[in-house]
């Protein structure tokens, strides 16, 4: 679980912790004055103590010394706190704001007792005290409480000196509402909107498994079927114990395959490692590989669990998952799904391969201070890669949201341990409410695509800037708490689905 949404401070689980000294439990009389004392605790340095108030949960989380680490490096950017207010009370969890002689930090305190630290989260999604240097561009005229929302969660992505651009969808009371930050190139002056191209990243992989329910409706597969049934040849490697990879398992990423295969010789991997920034280099690279490279990979698969028991993303489940919808629809996948979405959803700015007009509508992305421009991956490693506009993926997050259409429905429904539908991440909100989610990343690029079905509504963002996949789910937690109090509506009343 990732305890902070600060880039470079990622926390890893591990050890339990050991050799602290066991901070006092008892005395407090409530979470303000617990907080006062981890406040007066950092600012004296005493970071080992603060760690020590982990409960044996938190001890299992995470390596010992881990925190008091962390907490080192965050004194060298915040300074010393001078000041905290609560923010919010949610059940176990206690929110404050932080006010930093140099930044402000917004933390998050999972406590089951005042005194016991469960889990924690850290973070620099929060007004600054100095803010960016030159305005932000922006369509955002700020007159409803909703344009006002927005412009909020947005202000504070915006405030990162690394952000370029941003497109904010929002499906919100039966209406459908476009925000644009930015810039769609640096230095451009152009502001990126509805229909501006962004890679959406993994949120792809959600076509992919629609596409898989569709292929069960129409009795070309079934969700249990071995996907040695789909395969050419023998594979006798694809199987663990007995139980064989089902496609139900690429679509959950339970299937207990490699992360990554070994697909290149290691001359090609050499020249690749070495002069991967070279574009003419990357896109050779890429476009080399085809199906059959892709089935020739599979013989060396080395299943490290059982299927079905063990979750674990994997972006190549997905691969072999689009190359058995190909051959039991006898189509190419870039064919199947461009036709699905168009028919379906009257979806035409979905796509893999954009044409010349198209590029130039497409937002630079940057990693860094490092443009990644647009390139048409013709081979089979680009796999199921789509470039989409904020208008489309909105049309797609109505869809999902009226679940009208039988196979969207289906990728809903819990597969793996209530967590996990076809392809998406299921989980509910602080508030209790039902949220189905995918984050996406491509080099450059960052994306969201979260429903809330109970409440009728949906957002889709996009950012042209790699700082974190995180920080884009922290503005979207946020603009989502900011939102104006409404009427809970059932997510199949939506209007105007599928169609703009």
């Amino acid at each position: 679980m990732l305890k902070v949404l600060l880039p470079c401070l990622a926390l890893t689980a591990g050890a339990p912790l050991s050799g602290l000294a066991q901070a006092p439990t008892t005395g407090f009389t409530s979470y303000a004055q617990f907080n006062d004392t981890l406040v007066a605790r950092f600012n004296r340095g005493d970071f080992q103590a603060i760690e020590a108030y982990g409960s044996p949960a938190l001890q299992k989380l995470e390596p010992a010394g881990s925190m008091t680490a962390l907490l080192g490096r965050l004194q060298a950017k915040t300074g010393r706190i001078l000041g905290s207010s609560p923010v919010a009370e949610r059940q176990n969890v206690h929110e404050f704001a932080w006010r930093g002689e140099k930044q402000n930090l917004r933390v998050r305190w999972v406590s089951s007792a005042p005194g016991t630290l469960d889990d924690y989260f850290l973070s620099d999604f929060i007004a600054q005290p100095t803010p960016r240097a030159t305005p932000v561009l922006t369509d955002n005229r700020r007159r409803t409480p909703l344009d006002q929302a927005v412009d909020r969660a947005a202000t504070l992505y915006m405030q990162n000196p690394d952000a370029v651009g941003m497109s904010i969808g929002v499906f919100w009371q039966g209406q459908r509402y476009f925000y644009n930050y930015g810039e769609v190139e640096k230095g451009s002056g152009r502001l990126p909107s509805a229909t501006t191209y962004y890679n959406m990243g993994s949120v792809a992989k959600t076509f992919v498994t629609t596409l898989l329910a569709q292929a069960v409706l129409d009795k070309k597969v079934q969700l249990t079927d071995d996907i040695r049934k789909y395969l050419p040849g023998q594979y006798p490697n694809l199987e663990f114990e007995g139980q064989p990879v089902r496609l139900l398992d690429l679509a959950t990423h339970t299937s207990g395959i490699p992360g990554r295969a070994r697909t290149y010789s290691k001359e090609t991997q050499a020249k690749f490692d070495k002069e991967h920034q070279d574009i003419r280099v990357k896109t050779a690279y890429y476009n080399q590989f085809t199906a059959d490279s892709l089935l020739q990979a599979m013989h060396g698969f080395q299943l490290a669990t059982k299927p079905g028991t063990t979750y674990r993303y994997n972006n190549l489940g997905i691969l072999v998952l689009q190359l058995v919808l190909e051959r039991a629809y006898q189509q190419p996948y870039e064919q199947l799904i461009t036709s699905y979405v168009q028919s379906r959803f009257g979806m035409k700015d979905t796509k893999r391969i954009l044409s010349d007009k198209e590029q130039t509508r497409f937002a630079v992305g940057y990693e860094g201070s490092r443009a990644q421009h647009h390139t048409n991956y013709t081979g089979y490693w680009g796999g199921t890669t789509l470039s989409s506009t904020p208008a489309d993926l909105l049309t797609y997050a109505q869809a999902n949201l009226s679940e009208k259409e039988p196979a969207v429905e289906l990728t809903h429904q819990p597969a793996w341990q209530g967590r996990i539908g076809l392809g998406w991440m299921l989980d509910t909100d602080p508030a209790g409410q039902r949220r189905i989610f995918h984050n996406g990343h491509f080099p450059g690029f960052n994306t969201r695509l979260v429903l809330y079905p109970e409440q009728n509504t949906s957002f889709v963002i996009l950012v042209n800037d790699n700082i974190s996949q995180d920080r884009v789910t922290e503005m979207e937690e946020f603009l989502k708490r900011e939102l104006p109090p409404v009427a809970a509506s059932k997510g199949k009343d939506a209007k105007a689905v599928g169609r703009r």
